[in-house]
């Protein structure tokens, strides 16, 4: 992607302050290209505010230097009126410091508000704002010769999800899994993270699933998603959302040294989202729920590397889903349905023969500068060099609760059975889901742990 390097360069200015300072029109068509209606006027005149008073603030502390280096060898006389000097500057020096910090806290906030701004190749969308576009599509539609059943009807005929259950103990949208299912899920999350770390090359993360305030406006998911999220309000601490928030928090504030990029985490956690507000089709079952387990594809690179990253990436999560023999298609999100930290992303959506359609199941995004200028994440390109902010990407690789719900549907039998996919077999010691597959568990017959 050295064709575009160019363009990444200039990108990586963006939402610094200078930069929208010095180029409005730039971010007011990035905003309308997202149809994010923020007017930045009210931003500009902070920043212009700001300016002011930091040069008149500059020039009184220039000008107090020397006043200081002469009151030590002044007469008795002089230095009193010196001193008098010294304490008038420096009141308003103070002053001027305030009228600073209180101009921070409204400036803070509309900087933090601003998205990222979408990458040149980004589609525009139409009035709807939904005109993501297809790339491809790998495999065909399972079509079966029955009535296809949803996961969830599948699930609690064959007594492996209990939405009741779930529901009883802590609400709506959230499940239990139980015999069978609940050893899918974890059969899922072994064989991604063996996949990503022993043939994709990520180091394994296994973070905190509470990160500080600091960490999730980092990531871009503060002030944004605040209604979204799990807040343990006397610890200032978050229910992690996504595994890309701790990720991005493992390097912020930080130099990286030459030659230590790319880096290449994956990591497992459970995630929580409130999901308030949303109004959804996929409400039902396992694909929008309050608490899910997600392997999380992330990467530090330098600027000129991650589009190129962007499609490495992609071919990741795709291998997962091409391992599990599962029809999916690519598709790229325009520009008003890009996340918030996103210049760019591309989705996996899976074929879901229970429903009759494609369901997101992976979303790989480039945030270009975006979260590393967020969280001060910086290299060195070679030694000696003047540090730069690098890339972010992330990506999941898979949504495992969507994952499941995928096989049920696709490996789904007439005689309500559900076929095993082939890499899993050695996961679950089994290669079938029945009605019977708790007791049969219970007798040792079925679901075993075996390294075949």
């Amino acid at each position: 992607m050295r064709e575009n390097a160019s363009y990444v360069c200039y990108t990586v200015l963006m939402l610094s302050l200078d930069f929208i300072r010095q180029n409005p029109q730039v971010v007011r068509e990035g905003l309308d290209r997202r149809r994010d209606s923020q007017n930045i006027d009210e931003l500009l005149r902070l920043t212009e505010q700001k300016r002011g008073l930091v040069t008149r603030c500059d020039g009184l502390y220039a000008a107090l230097k020397p006043l200081k280096e002469a009151v030590r060898v002044a007469s008795l006389e002089r230095r009193t009126e010196l001193s008098k000097r010294i304490k008038a500057i420096s009141q308003d020096i103070r002053q001027l410091e305030l009228q600073i910090a209180d101009n921070d806290t409204h400036l803070q906030p509309l900087l933090l508000g601003l998205p990222n701004i979408p990458h040149q190749s980004v589609k525009d969308g139409g009035d709807s704002a939904s005109e993501d576009y297809e790339l491809r599509r790998w495999g065909e539609p399972v079509t079966l010769n029955f009535e296809a059943q949803a996961h969830w009807e599948l699930g609690e005929r064959l007594g492996i999800i209990d939405f009741e259950a779930g529901t009883k103990i802590a609400g709506s949208r959230f499940v239990i899994l139980k015999g069978a299912g609940a050893r899918l899920e974890r059969a899922l999350i072994s064989f991604m993270l063996d996949l990503h770390t022993c043939e994709h090359g990520y180091t394994e993360i296994l973070p905190p699933f509470l990160v500080k305030r600091s960490v999730m406006l980092g990531a871009g998911q503060l002030p944004k998603f605040e209604d979204q999220a799990y807040t343990c309000t006397e610890d200032e601490l978050y229910l992690n959302p996504t595994a890309e928030v701790p990720l991005v928090g493992v390097h912020s504030d930080s130099i990286l040294p030459p030659d230590s990029l790319p880096i290449r985490y994956v990591a497992w956690t459970t995630a929580f989202r409130r999901e308030a507000g949303s109004a959804s089709r996929q409400t039902r079952g396992l694909l929008r729920l309050h608490q899910f387990n997600k392997v999380e594809l992330f990467q530090i690179v330098e600027p000129h590397d991650s589009y190129a990253v962007l499609d490495q990436m992609l071919g990741h999560a795709e291998a997962v889903l091409r391992s599990l023999e599962l029809s999916y298609r690519v598709v790229t999100l325009c520009a008003p349905n890009l996340p918030f930290a996103a210049a760019k992303t591309l989705d996996l959506e899976v074929w879901m023969p229970g429903q009759g359609r494609y369901v997101e199941i992976s979303s790989v995004s480039n945030c270009e500068a975006f979260q590393a200028r967020r969280a001060n994440i910086r290299y060195r390109p070679t030694s000696g060099g003047r540090v730069e902010f690098a890339h972010t990407l992330n990506g999941s690789g898979l949504a495992v609760g969507r994952t499941l719900a995928a096989i049920l549907e696709a490996y789904q039998q007439a005689d309500g059975t559900v076929i095993i996919p082939k890499v899993l077999r050695p996961y679950m010691g089994t290669s079938m889901l029945s009605s019977w597959s708790d007791k049969a568990q219970k007798g040792g017959l079925a679901g075993g742990y075996s390294q075949k």
